[in-house]
């Protein structure tokens, strides 16, 4: 669920959609009983708990371990989507009528649930979990402090459009906000106040995500590459293009390696994948041999799914 706009049509994008490769390694993690044969999945950085969308558009948390499910949600509440905290610890499911739940993934404490002015997705929890950035279709994006009784702390700027996608620095002292106006927002989270804009991009930006050591920005948008912009120097670098639009970018391991996921911007052909590396700036494509459902970087290791009917096999890519 991170393009939130222009991709809203794109069912599966706030998933990986991995396809498996001879060269490739895996190691397999567990099974997983599902409670209707799901399309996509995807998995809690935690790896203790899934949430599967269903083919009758309900949508089920369900635990990795034991496979019993822990919240189901009917379709009459039609969800936008979920959005796990950085830890693992919380979700947010957003629905049509703006209303938010932010549900603990363990214990029996109620959700916390509050009411955004417009229909919302959930955009980015901070590292601490403290607060929720929520991206309202065609309006300004808004700061949510979540503890206690909810409150929203901050509307964010925008020359017009809605929000495409946001990100916190690792220490949590930036926020990231790309807009439909293809202007990049730098915030102090410390008083929500604007920094600085980053104006050099012609076309949209749909997904925006920290390097792991804080120091650059990588910007995936319409023109089909990414974008490296180094926060010290305010210097931007093309990466390499590939054939599709950037839905999704996840950085795993230890050495510079991010999972991508391409679609394309016409409809027509099934997403893609690639393994990217930071140190060099390029990525290497995937063979399209069998396509996984879901995905995600749980304690720093790519987890792949794979849905066979009710069952869904878990693997680590290595």
């Amino acid at each position: 669920m991170r393009n939130r706009r222009l991709l809203a049509s794109v069912p599966c994008l706030s998933v990986f959609l991995f396809v498996t490769s001879a060269a490739a390694q895996y190691k397999p993690v567990t099974t997983v009983a599902l409670p209707c044969e799901s399309r996509y999945q995807e998995i809690s950085p935690a790896g203790d708990q899934i949430y599967v969308h269903c083919p009758d558009h309900t949508l089920s948390l369900v635990n990795v371990g034991s496979g019993a499910v822990l919240h189901s949600f009917p379709a009459d509440l039609r969800i936008i989507g979920g959005l796990y905290s950085r830890d693992g610890s919380r979700i947010a499911i957003a629905r049509w009528d703006g209303t938010v739940e932010v549900f603990p993934t363990s214990g029996s404490a109620e959700p916390t649930v509050f009411k955004s002015t417009a229909r919302s997705s959930a955009c980015a929890f901070s590292p601490d979990s403290v607060h929720l950035v929520l991206a309202p279709i065609n309006s300004p994006g808004q700061v949510w402090d979540i503890r206690s009784t909810p409150r929203q702390v901050a509307t964010l700027q925008q020359d017009f459009g809605g929000v495409s996608d946001c990100t916190f620095s690792p220490d949590g002292k930036l926020l990231v906000v790309a807009d439909g106006d293809t202007v990049i927002r730098f915030y102090d989270t410390a008083t929500w106040k604007l920094l600085h804009e980053y104006r050099g991009l012609k076309l949209e930006t749909f997904t925006v995500k920290f390097t792991p050591d804080g120091r650059h920005v990588l910007l995936g948008g319409a023109d089909n590459h990414f974008t490296k912009l180094d926060l010290a120097a305010s210097d931007a670098q093309s990466l390499t293009k590939d054939t599709g639009v950037p839905a999704e970018v996840d950085f795993f391991g230890s050495s510079g390696q991010a999972a991508i996921t391409y679609y394309d911007g016409e409809g027509h052909a099934p997403p893609h994948a690639s393994i990217w590396s930071l140190d060099s700036g390029k990525s290497t494509p995937l063979p399209d041999e069998a396509k996984m459902t879901g995905g995600g970087v749980v304690h720093g290791k790519l987890w792949l799914m794979t849905a066979k009917g009710k069952s869904l096999d878990i693997v680590e890519y290595q």
